[in-house]
């Protein structure tokens, strides 16, 4: 606070005790004068009084604040960010389209018989047989002759030599198609193939043995087809293999 104020409220109680001090009351019109006159002055007093109490208010107030304090706050030197954790994937706004696996299929087993090799069947003529997309012409089928063995099973690997019958398609005039010869992974429904061993034959068709040379595991011989009483199978064995299997008709006529 200032001298200032200071001065100016002792000056205002000096006037206010005046004013409030007790007095020889006069009587008569000087009394009356002298009564409005005092009230007069203790008025002005406590109005003044009043004056200099709300002017010193304030300027008590800003005396008792911490000066250290004083002023706006300091502004933040930065802004702070919420960062999500590294790493959290954000989800898609669209789902990835589900990738179905590829599964690696086998190829089909190749199975000659009980009726034929797949559409290829036993009795076809030429036309039907080719209509299968399973035999493989160098040149039209001569159905004109008694026996035409010029067709193979396509996929048929190239012959070895004059004597070698993988795969071979005899059609007969008089029956149409009248064998069919396995070739390299083609087998039976009972699971004879080319290249098995004596032994495994026998497990498979007990029943075979040799017309040539019945006594010995080598040559040709004939075994019944399940489920098709109308055909056989014809098993050639060589020294230690076979080496020939036909689909053939019983009453085929193009050889022996």
């Amino acid at each position: 606070m200032t001298d200032f104020d200071d001065d100016l409220i002792t000056d205002a109680f000096a006037g206010f005790a005046a004013a409030a001090a007790p007095s020889v009351r006069a009587t008569g019109t000087g009394a009356v004068r002298h009564t409005v006159k005092r009230r007069r002055a203790r008025t002005t007093a406590a109005l003044s009084v009043l004056g200099v109490l709300l002017l010193a208010a304030p300027a008590l107030a800003y005396a008792s604040l911490d000066r250290g304090s004083q002023g706006p706050p300091d502004p933040a030197t930065s802004t702070q960010v919420a960062v999500s954790p590294s790493g959290a994937p954000s989800p898609s706004a669209t789902p990835s389209p589900a990738v179905t696996p590829s599964i690696a299929h086998s190829p089909a087993k190749l199975v000659l018989g009980p009726l034929g090799y797949g559409d290829l069947r036993l009795g076809q003529n030429p036309a039907e047989a080719l209509a299968t997309g399973l035999v493989d012409a160098n040149g039209k089928i001569d159905d004109s002759m008694t026996c035409d063995s010029s067709a193979v099973l396509t996929g048929t690997p190239a012959p070895e030599d004059e004597y070698d019958v993988d795969g071979k398609l005899f059609f007969s005039k008089r029956l149409g198609l009248a064998a069919i010869y396995a070739m390299p992974g083609v087998e039976t429904p009972e699971g004879l193939r080319l290249g098995m061993t004596y032994d495994e034959l026998i497990a498979i068709y007990p029943s075979w043995e040799s017309v040539v040379e019945p006594d010995r595991p080598i040559g040709r011989g004939y075994v019944d087809v399940p489920g098709n009483p109308a055909a056989r199978y014809r098993i050639e064995m060589g020294h230690t293999s076979v080496i020939q299997i036909s689909l053939q008709l019983r009453n085929q006529d193009c050889y022996e």
